[in-house]
């Protein structure tokens, strides 16, 4: 496979649970006529009769006012796109046999308690309130995907990262090339303007953006990406993009509509794979992997006289 498994181990499925059948409109219903289901009942002790039939002390009966965690949880859904992992399922031996001791099962089953200690939120400690707000079983600190890997083997799950390219020894690694190339484009000739001219040594599997935005989908508000910077660039802004590629050692590849793209600021590339001595070459693994970095001002200067 050339993309190896994407996780972010909060991964949905269609075993997820669905509401029960019996569930009755009385066992959906909350106890205090103030609070809904976007009430957040955790953390506070006037809340406690919402999932449990009477206020429970340290080393009691759990007492929960419903026959199973699902239903206490109600307020976080019931359908399979609202649940971050399978729950209410039946395991297989291998997989029970993977899950540590410290994971509750309940009747074998994996259920909102085996990665969540609700008794937490019962300890008079503040700082759990704000650190540990889903209250993890694991040291929250190190991340939710730590929490996965209890059970899960990291290693089966690690996200590809198509920018690392090279392998031990410093050579390509062709299959790296292939999340974004149809073959692997000869670095010593290849360039995006080369197919302008039908030599057509650059062959992308998608749109230029497209196959960016598979893995950047989030970025933040101010980035130029959300700033309409996907379009043609003025005949002002294509003289100082001529003058900064000649001047400045870089190159600012349009794509194949004349528009500024990713790849225009962007070097997705990994040092060593395009031959240091040229222009395309620049800003490979910089931070940001910006084709323009350092002093002389920011990335914006390559376009625009500031």
């Amino acid at each position: 496979m050339k993309k190896a498994a994407y996780i972010s181990l909060f991964l949905l499925s269609a075993g997820s649970i669905t509401l029960a059948n019996s569930a009755s409109l009385q066992d959906l219903s909350f106890i205090n006529p103030d609070v809904t289901t976007a009430t957040n009942v955790h953390f506070h002790e006037a809340y406690c009769t919402e999932c449990h039939l009477q206020r429970p002390n340290k080393g009691d009966a759990i007492q929960l006012r419903y026959k199973n965690y699902t239903l206490a949880c109600r307020c976080h859904g019931y359908t399979p796109d609202t649940y971050t992992h399978p729950v209410d399922i039946p395991l297989s031996a291998e997989k029970k046999a993977t899950i540590p001791a410290e994971f509750p099962l309940t009747d074998d089953k994996i259920t909102c308690n085996t990665c969540h200690n609700m008794a937490l939120q019962c300890e008079p400690t503040y700082e759990l309130k704000h650190h540990n707000k889903a209250f993890l079983r694991t040291d929250s600190s190190l991340g939710r995907t730590y929490l996965c890997y209890q059970c899960h083997k990291e290693e089966q799950y690690k996200m590809f990262d198509p920018h690392k390219q090279l392998d031990a020894s410093g050579a390509i690694n062709p299959e790296s090339c292939l999340y974004c190339h149809e073959t692997k484009p000869d670095e010593q000739t290849a360039t995006l303007e080369s197919r302008k001219d039908g030599e057509d040594t650059v062959h992308l599997v998608g749109d230029l953006e497209v196959l960016c935005l598979r893995c950047h989908n989030n970025k933040a508000g101010n980035h130029p990406l959300n700033k309409n910077h996907l379009v043609k660039p003025s005949e002002k802004v294509v003289a100082r993009m001529l003058w900064s590629e000649s001047n400045l050692r870089i190159v600012l590849p349009l794509n194949d509509e004349g528009k500024i793209t990713c790849i225009t600021c962007h070097n997705p590339h990994e040092r060593g794979v395009i031959p240091s001595e040229k222009a395309a070459s620049a800003g490979a693994s910089d931070k940001g992997r910006l084709r323009k970095s350092g002093g002389g001002g920011s990335i914006c200067v390559v376009c625009h006289n500031i």
